[in-house]
């Protein structure tokens, strides 16, 4: 600003008509040589030309750094590594870019992680050990900004969470429900309108989000968040032998696309179709796939013991061999594997109603899981079925199922 004034009292003087009345009278006035009258335009223009740039100067002045930034701009760290993984799973950072190319050992800043098959299983380990695990068709969005949040919209979880900050408790949203954790192992399961908690070690704090309500939840306990339901917690209750599906209940006994009953065709579901991405399967071939979850949020877990059937009728318009196969949890709601068998194409005929009986003892271990076979259970049996499956790999077939079994060995 100072600069600006000498240069503007520069120009006064410089451009200024002179005062000639305090001149005596009998002062001699010699007259200067006229000068070019252009001289003053370019000093008028020299000068604008200094402001301008003086302004300018001052208009871009770099700010100073925010106090307790110092200057630097904070880049998002590592939070959590990818433990285990299987299937297909997308994952999109905290900055958008999603990703589909996952593998054990990532560093992940925190995101969303989606399961986009019955047969996904996704497990993360954050920085002081606690584990989280999905597990078939889930979407969970995680942090740890100093407190572990996550945000499970639909599927299934379970965790296993070490003693937590004081006063800074892991935190599980679901569209229900709040859960608070210090440190313990626990499974929840989200729908839209319910969220259930089961909690196998320690205690967790349930939040229904609708009034409020909380209570306190102990090992060997469950709740349900919903309107539908007291807040109640309730003795897990004893496990159950046989289980068959309710179709004809709604979509949400489900995962495939739901067809009500209609004059003799039962109501059942059709598989739907799972493009795998490019950078798993160059030819981005289609998987047609339906599932279901066997063990529900109010009703009592479903094992399978040995010596059990697996029963399975539907129907196919184009005869192809088919993969049946279930997802199993460990007692504390963990992943224990996905066993499978394939059927072939000779079982079935084109637009017949077909009606097949599996055995267990005859089902494998998913082969995708060999690098963490060691992990898992060896056989199927003395487990908590969490889903039944069925695909066909690459060609629409027509698929449907309208009625899936467990039946003991009683």
């Amino acid at each position: 600003y100072h600069a600006y004034l000498d240069v503007h009292e520069d120009l006064e003087t410089q451009l200024a008509v002179p005062d000639f009345s305090a001149l005596d009278a009998t002062t001699k006035i010699v007259e200067k040589p006229v000068e070019p009258t252009y001289i003053k335009p370019l000093l008028a223009m020299a000068a604008m030309v200094l402001i301008g740039l003086f302004i300018n100067l001052l208009v871009t002045q770099p700010k100073p750094p925010l106090s307790g930034s110092k200057g630097v701009v904070e880049v998002s760290k590592p939070i959590a590594l990818i433990k285990a993984l299987s299937g297909s799973l997308v994952y999109t950072g905290d900055r958008g870019l999603m990703s589909k190319d996952l593998k054990e050992g990532d560093s992940l800043e925190g995101g969303t992680i989606e399961g986009m098959t019955p047969d996904a299983w996704f497990e993360l380990e954050f920085s002081d050990g606690s584990t989280v695990m999905i597990t078939g068709v889930s979407m969970l969005t995680f942090s740890d900004e100093g407190q572990k949040k996550l945000r499970l919209k639909e599927g299934g979880f379970s965790a296993n969470v070490n003693p937590q900050p004081e006063g800074k408790p892991m935190l599980v949203l679901t569209r229900t429900a709040l859960f608070e954790v210090m440190g313990t192992r626990f499974s929840v399961d989200a729908a839209a309108t319910a969220a259930t908690l089961t909690v196998s070690e320690g205690r967790v704090r349930a939040t229904r989000l609708s009034d409020s309500k909380s209570v306190e939840v102990s090992a060997q306990y469950r709740v349900v968040a919903s309107q539908n339901y007291e807040l109640i917690p309730e003795r897990l209750p004893d496990s159950v032998f046989t289980w068959q599906s309710q179709f004809e209940k709604g979509k949400k006994q489900g995962n495939g696309d739901w067809i009500p009953a209609q004059g003799n065709e039962p109501a059942h579901l059709r598989a739907i179709p799972y493009t795998i991405d490019a950078k798993l399967d160059p030819q981005q071939r289609t998987l047609y796939t339906i599932s279901t979850k066997v063990t529900q949020e109010d009703s009592p877990s479903v094992i399978l013991a040995p010596g059990s059937r697996i029963r399975v009728q539907g129907k196919m318009d184009n005869p192809h061999k088919i993969w049946f196969g279930l997802t199993l949890r460990k007692p504390d709601g963990g992943f224990a594997g996905h066993f499978q068998i394939i059927v072939p194409t000779e079982r079935f005929r084109a637009g017949e109603v077909f009606d097949i009986t599996l055995n267990p003892e005859e089902y494998h271990l998913d082969p995708s899981l060999k690098k963490w076979a060691a992990g898992l259970s060896k056989t199927p049996f003395n487990l908590e079925i969490g889903s039944l499956w069925c695909h066909s790999l690459w060609d629409p077939v027509g698929l449907q199922v309208h009625k899936m079994e467990i039946i003991s060995a009683k």
